[in-house]
């Protein structure tokens, strides 16, 4: 009975441990033949997911694409339509000017009280590619006329230079250079006011050739006449400019004929600039000198013998002057502008009496956008010095309304 029950029991273990191997056999058959399964299938999404991601690239370039195209397709039809367009800029001018003058130093002071009445307003069109043409007017209230204050024709050969032919002013220094709108004076400084007295800065009929050297720097050129062709003029300087700090080197020949009975003679004079202006956030300085000969001395001044003396007086000024900036952040008061400016200047530096100094202050206030409504008040007096002595020779105050537009 025990041998019998043993073998059963042998009979009964080996049965199980049979099916438990086949059991773990077909277990890991299963795991092994999966596996292919599985891989093909990660390669199939893979594949998937690979072509999906492609197809949005490329609709993501399509839109990038046809966003170019479109912006640059802006870009043309603007530059084209800023070829054709017509542009009317102007400003205007209104107030009162009083004037204390001392006449001949001795015999009291004379009282000049002025309207201030002017408009200066200027178009320019491109009719063709590269060819642009511009035409300004001025109109003064204190003489009644209407004059032309420039009309020439410009073609640009390349990108990088420029022809204008026509009746204009020359191309000088920085204060010469300033418009009305950012002088925030009535007048320009009594240097200024000599060189075109003198006639070195009149509109004259003009050939000038620009080139620009680089994006900051450039060079100009002139030949001017005119209308008797009794006077010639040679015009050149060169600019940096960087938005931030402007300097520039000009000067002017002056070539003219001065007859006096039957004598005719053959005079050259010239006038030269140094200036400087810095730009920053709240304040911009501007310092210019001025050297050069007067035409005026050269062309009159006679011995004892009644012969031209044909001596080369000096001309010499030096300007500086100041702008500040505050914003007040008002909707209508915008700007609040300081300005002061201080001018000594020769037209004989050999001659003590020939020295005048020029003292300048106002207030500006700034009204609309970029201040293109402004309410100027300023004061100044201009002293000269005779027989040794600084006198007092005027003083002026002038309030006025400038649209810029």
């Amino acid at each position: 009975m025990l041998r019998g029950n043993n073998g059963l029991k042998i009979l009964l273990i080996l049965l199980l441990w049979s099916i438990g191997a086949q059991t773990v056999y077909a277990k890991k058959d299963k795991e092994k033949n999966a596996a292919p399964k599985d891989s093909t299938s990660t390669i199939i999404a893979s594949t998937i997911t690979a072509e999906v991601a492609t197809k949005d690239t490329t609709v993501v370039k399509e839109k990038a694409a046809k966003k170019s195209e479109t912006k640059t397709k802006t870009k043309t039809e603007a530059k084209e339509k800023e070829e054709t367009e017509i542009k009317v800029e102007g400003i205007l001018e209104v107030g009162f000017d009083n004037s204390y003058k001392y006449v001949e130093y001795k015999a009291g002071k004379r009282v000049e009280y002025k309207r201030i009445g002017k408009a200066e307003v200027e178009a320019s069109f491109r009719p063709v590619k590269k060819v642009r043409a511009e035409i300004g007017f001025e109109y003064k209230d204190s003489k009644d006329s209407l004059t032309i204050d420039k009309l020439y024709g410009q073609y640009n050969p390349f990108n990088f230079s420029t022809i204008r032919f026509g009746y204009m002013k020359k191309s000088f220094g920085l204060e010469e250079r300033t418009g009305l709108d950012e002088r925030y004076f009535h007048k320009r400084s009594i240097i200024n006011d000599s060189l075109e007295y003198f006639g070195f800065l009149d509109h004259d009929l003009t050939l000038q050739y620009r080139h620009e050297l680089t994006k900051k720097l450039e060079l100009r050129g002139g030949f001017s006449w005119t209308k008797d062709s009794t006077r010639y003029l040679q015009n050149y300087s060169v600019e940096y400019d960087d938005k931030t700090d402007n300097l520039i080197l000009a000067a002017i020949i002056r070539h003219y004929f001065r007859s006096v009975f039957d004598d005719t003679t053959w005079l050259t004079t010239f006038i030269s600039s140094l200036s400087y202006r810095h730009t920053g956030k709240l304040s911009a300085s501007e310092m210019e000198l001025t050297y050069g000969t007067n035409p005026a001395i050269k062309a009159r001044e006679r011995d004892e013998n009644e012969n031209l003396t044909n001596r080369n007086a000096t001309i010499f000024g030096a300007r500086l002057k100041e702008n500040i900036f505050l914003n007040t952040g008002l909707n209508t008061l915008q700007q609040v502008i300081p300005v002061a400016e201080a001018v000594i200047y020769s037209s004989d530096f050999k001659e003590k009496d020939s020295t005048e100094t020029q003292f300048r202050a106002g207030l500006t206030l700034g009204f609309a956008k970029k201040s293109a409504v402004q309410w100027r008040n300023n004061y100044g007096v201009i002293s000269k010095i005779r027989d040794g002595k600084r006198e007092l020779w005027r003083r002026r105050f002038d309030t006025e309304f400038v649209v810029v537009f």
